[in-house]
Formats: structure tokens, sequence, C-alpha cells
């Protein structure tokens, strides 16, 4: 049964929720924390927008190819899921602000925020499960381009990947089937019948607390496995390791959700609530950027401009007694610069250095003498198959005078 308009204007009259003893209400003015929700939310708007440019640069013009996790990342961020968030996330700062007491507030003024939570809470749903999507589906090609349905990995990617889309669906129905009717969610002082939304928010936490661990620790345990030194598995454990950021900010979203479901000053409780889902959304398109931004880095040669800065050079690859202008000698002849074709492209020093060996002379009682340059012992990632050897023949015309006439025979030639 409805209200009557007289009583329906004076249960909006009333004060949301009664005070603690001996506070009172300040429904004119009421302290908030608007300032911080500004910068939270600009601040979080700004990090994901320029991650999605940096992938979308490296994707675009460096490799010149997009595929499918780049349309699920422009979903999530354009498609009215990431910007739906941003729209209700500003809009809550004018009504009814961030960090107000749920006492300091009227029942009317709880109709917009709980319309403008419902848009929130199902835009989140839908940002989570795309770029999360995305994430692992980059991965899974980056570690496993090939035999993917024959590893671990690909399983539990498949796993998070299937219980991110079927929870994010579900969170989004059961969000909006929450009342009956639809619009007794927001204008709860019509007749309906509803479900307790706590509930679905603890699960919805829950269930990203659990994902963002697992995408944290299912790359670890293959980098941890390659066939390389440890300073480069460290580097690479950090690149994939920053989902610790998203894990660190699910748990404090989870904790604040409990706090939210147990105590009924629900408004002042909302704000870091939302301040953490927002900060874990946005840790999910700077998941995505960050193996892309390694590429971007060294195509803008920044490290050599960095080195350069420092006043370091690149290393030498001449032995120290030469440079590229003046090589080194052996005895009287210069040693030119091998000319070696490489069949792959570097910047590391290590596969151009030409170690001095030796120089072995043999007599082979022939009118000539044969120059060998060896290379020395280097590991096998660094071996060069070079051997250059240097023939040089040598012609040998001696003479021998002696102002005596006598020693010529009789044809006048000398012996």
């Amino acid at each position: 049964m409805s209200l009557s308009p007289e009583a329906l204007a004076k249960l909006l009259a009333q004060p949301a929720l009664s005070p603690p003893p001996g506070v009172t209400p300040n429904f004119d003015n009421p302290p908030n924390s608007n300032r911080l929700a500004w910068f939270v939310t600009t601040f979080c708007m700004v990090i994901a927008t320029i991650c999605l440019l940096l992938r979308l640069f490296s994707r675009c013009w460096l490799e010149k190819k997009l595929r499918i996790e780049e349309g699920l990342m422009i979903c999530a961020y354009l498609k009215g899921a990431y910007w739906g968030t941003a729209y209700a996330g500003y809009a809550l700062i004018y009504t009814p602000g961030y960090g107000v007491h749920t006492w300091n507030l009227h029942n009317k003024d709880l109709t917009r925020p709980l319309y403008l939570i419902l848009i929130y809470g199902c835009c989140y749903s839908a940002t989570l499960p795309l770029i999360k999507t995305a994430i692992l589906l980059d991965w899974c090609r980056i570690f496993f381009p090939i035999d993917r349905a024959r590893n671990l990995f690909w399983w539990g990617c498949t796993s998070i990947i299937t219980l991110q889309c079927l929870w994010g669906v579900l969170c989004i129905i059961l969000l909006n089937a929450q009342c009956r009717p639809h619009e007794a969610i927001w204008k709860f002082y019509l007749p309906s019948k509803c479900y307790s939304l706590p509930d679905v928010m603890l699960t919805s936490a829950t269930v990203q607390v659990v994902s963002d661990i697992a995408m944290f620790l299912l790359p670890q345990r293959i980098i941890w496995r390659l066939h390389m030194n440890w300073q480069k598995k460290i580097g690479i454990s950090i690149i994939f390791g920053v989902g610790i950021l998203a894990s660190v900010a699910a748990c404090l979203r989870l904790a604040r959700t409990v706090d939210f479901a147990r105590d009924t000053d629900s408004m002042y409780l909302l704000s870091p609530l939302l301040f953490w889902a927002c900060g874990e959304m946005t840790c999910g398109f700077f998941i995505f950027s960050v193996p892309c931004l390694s590429k971007i880095i060294v195509e803008s040669g920044l490290p050599r401009k960095v080195k350069s800065s420092l006043g370091f050079s690149a290393k030498s690859t001449w032995p120290s007694n030469g440079t590229p202008d003046h090589p080194p000698t052996f005895g009287s002849n210069p040693v030119r610069k091998p000319s070696v074709h490489k069949p792959w492209t570097t910047t590391d020093s290590t596969y151009s250095r030409i170690q001095e060996g030796g120089i072995p002379l043999e007599n082979t009682g022939k009118s000539e003498s044969q120059t060998t340059l060896h290379v020395g012992p280097q590991s096998h990632e660094e071996q060069l198959p070079l051997h250059v050897t240097c023939t040089t023949n040598i012609s040998i015309a001696t003479e021998s005078r002696s102002h005596s006439d006598s020693e010529r025979d009789s044809k006048g030639n000398w012996p």
C-alpha cells in the first residue's frame, strides 16, 4: 500500500539515522571529505587513461596490430563501464557528499545516492571481468603462444576468466533484482520485497580477492622456471607482480565492505569502499599496460639518453690498445676490424666483442708466413664462429757484391 502525499512528505523530511548521544545533526552544511574524493577519482581516471593510451600506442604505432585484448580494454574503459563508475563517483560528491554521516541527512537525501550506488555497482561488476580477461589472455599469449591446452598456467587463466565472467553477469542481475519493483531499489519508500544487498557486496569482494591473488601467483611459477639468470628473473617477476597492487586494493575493499554491512552509518562508510573499488579497477588498467612499457622505453631510446646524461658511454668492442678509428696493431701490421654477419639484432655489446687470442707463426720451409686470429673462450651464448687467417707471400732477393773484380767469372757474372 503506497503512502499518501502527506505521509510521504513527512517520511522524507525525517532524519535518515538517529544521531549518537550528545551529537547534534548538521543538515545544512555537514562536514565531508569531498576534496579527497575529487583527488582520488581524478587521479584514478588520469592513470587509467594514460595506461589505455600507452597500450594503444604500443600496439597501433609500434606493432601495428590490435588483438582481442585491446578490444576488451576499450570496452572496459569506454563502453559505459569505467566511465560509468566515474560518473557515479563524481555525482556522489554533490549529493550527498563523501564522508557525510547518515544522521546529517534527511530521508529525501538518500534517493539519489542509492540510484548512483546501483550504477556504480553494475559498472564495477562489468569493468573487472573485462579488464581481467584482457590481462589473462595477454599473459597466455606471452607465456604460451602454442600448445596452450597442455599446461597448468593456461587452465588457471581459463578458470579465472570463467569465474569472472559468470560472476560479473550474475552480480549485475542480482543488483538489479534486489527489489521488486525495480524502482524500489532507490525509492525505498515504495511497497516492495527486497533482499539484503550487503550479502551480494561481500560475495563480490571475496570473488575479486581470490581471483586477484591467483592472478598474482600464476605467472610467478612460470617466471622462476625460465632458463635465465636471477637478475632477469627478478625484473620479469616485478613486471608481472604488479598484480599485488590489485590484490591489496581488493583486500582493503573487502574489509570496508564488511564494515559497511555491519554498521548502520552506511553513507559515511561508503566513501572508503568506493575509493578502494576505484583503485582496484585502475590497477587493472595499469597491470595490463605494464608489459608494453619496456618496449616503448627501448624504442624511445631512453636508456641511451639516461646513460649519456649520467656520463656513461657505450663499451668499446676493441682491445685496450686500439679504438675504432685506430685499430690495434700486431707487430707492424694493423689488424682490420673483421666484418661479421649477425643473424640477430641486439644492442648488447657482448655479442659483438672480439677478444684477442694469439698469433701463432709456423715455419713451414716455404717463402710465406701465416697469421691466425682466434676468438678467445666465451660463453655458449656469446660464441662467434670467427676464424680469420691472413696469408702473406714474401719474395726475397739477395745480392752480395765485392769490390774485387777477380771474383767475377769469365763471362763477367757474379757467382
